[in-house]
């Protein structure tokens, strides 16, 4: 009866040992998958913030263009 209680301790034991440390493995790896996140989203705002700024220059270089047209149109006409 005694080692019966012993195999079944053991197991418990053993289970709840492999239980632990299984924990602590997914625990580091989600938190490695959480810092991996936050440096993608850090990059994907800032490719974002470039890409604003690009359509802004390029509203601003087509006003300027449509601005120099309407002057030469204004110039050919008088």
């Amino acid at each position: 009866m005694a080692l019966v209680f012993a195999i079944l301790a053991g197991m418990v034991i053993g289970g709840g040992i492999v239980g632990l440390q299984l924990s602590k493995r997914w625990k580091s790896q989600v938190e490695s998958a959480q810092a991996d996140m936050q440096q993608v989203l850090e990059q994907h705002q800032q490719e974002q913030q470039a890409s604003q700024e690009l359509k802004q220059k390029v509203a601003d270089l087509e006003y300027q263009l449509n601005e120099a047209k309407k002057d030469l149109n204004h110039y050919r006409n008088q």
